[in-house]
């Protein structure tokens, strides 16, 4: 039984950086689990999470395989609630085996600001990818959430972009003020020179005027650690867990980084609402290490 498609694979390059090797053992893995259980993907529950598990067990895999295979098979239920295919993730509601991932590579923060800085701003085009990657940063979004961003999303008066994540979930996240500065000079940019014929709305635009693609972004990305001679394997995933790691580092509560990340542990949306949103400006602007630098000028 064939469980996987081209979205998804493209899924796994682009959004989640990974190697073909690991795609090819995500494909494996994937199918080994709908064919122990032979379901449609609509079908699967929690029991036959762990129907899997022992079954698993039983084949005398150890934890740390229990933990791979498991991580492939949530990774692919994220992917369909990202696709408005399912509403939940049933792995979210098990407690997994013990020793579960291992920490992923980081940008410290002066790689950071040298990516940042890589970009020449003077040029249309670098002046964009430099929102975007300061956008990555600064809120800590996937590349699928900033490719999806639209104008009607930000909010430059009060400061905040509103993020649309997985399971049709949203959240706000603040923007510091050279960043907001430079989000409202590229409103002129972008309707100069990227809109074409009809706008559609979409926040960053490729040269023909269309979306753009979560692709384009991690080519974008990978271009400017050349640039900025940074050798680590870096996708906007790795940005992402860097703006975590920054954050916590700084002093900023795990909860209201969760709440930053739109993290699937949170597992309804009320707690977006129960919260106080400027007490939330508060910590990122406190913590953040952007937050604090003197507007630039170009």
């Amino acid at each position: 039984m064939g469980f996987i498609n081209k979205e998804f694979n493209q899924y796994l390059r682009y959004e989640m950086n990974l190697s073909q090797n690991s795609i090819d053992a995500y494909n494996h893995d994937i199918n080994l689990f709908f064919n122990v259980i032979y379901k449609s993907y609509l079908d699967v529950t929690v029991s036959d999470i762990i129907k899997f598990m022992t079954y698993l067990r039983e084949k005398k895999y150890s934890i740390d395989s229990i933990n791979r295979i498991l991580s492939g098979i949530s990774t692919f239920f994220d992917y369909l609630m990202f696709e408005k295919k399912v509403i939940r993730n049933p792995i979210d509601f098990i407690d997994r085996p013990k020793k579960w991932g291992r920490l992923p590579k980081l940008l410290d923060f002066q790689e950071v600001e040298a990516l940042i800085n890589a970009p020449l701003e003077k040029t249309n085009k670098g002046f964009r990818d430099k929102i975007i990657i300061e956008m990555l940063y600064s809120t800590g979004a996937r590349v699928t959430e900033i490719s999806n961003m639209k104008i009607c999303d930000l909010d430059l008066d009060r400061g905040v972009v509103k993020i649309y994540g997985k399971g049709s979930k949203y959240r706000f996240a603040p923007i510091y003020e050279t960043l907001l500065y430079k989000l409202k000079e590229y409103m002129d940019v972008r309707k100069q020179c990227f809109v074409k014929g009809k706008d559609e709305g979409f926040l960053f635009l490729n040269k023909y005027g269309k979306k753009l693609s979560r692709i384009s972004i991690w080519h974008i990305i990978k271009y400017y650690c050349s640039v900025a001679h940074i050798e680590k394997n870096v996708s906007p995933h790795t940005i992402r867990h860097s703006f975590a790691t920054h954050l916590l580092t700084n002093g900023a509560d795990l909860r209201t980084i969760q709440i930053f990340l739109g993290h699937s542990s949170l597992n309804t949306t009320e707690i977006y609402t129960h919260l106080d949103d400027d007490n939330l400006r508060k910590t990122l602007l406190q913590n953040h290490p952007r937050f604090n630098i003197k507007r630039e000028t170009h």
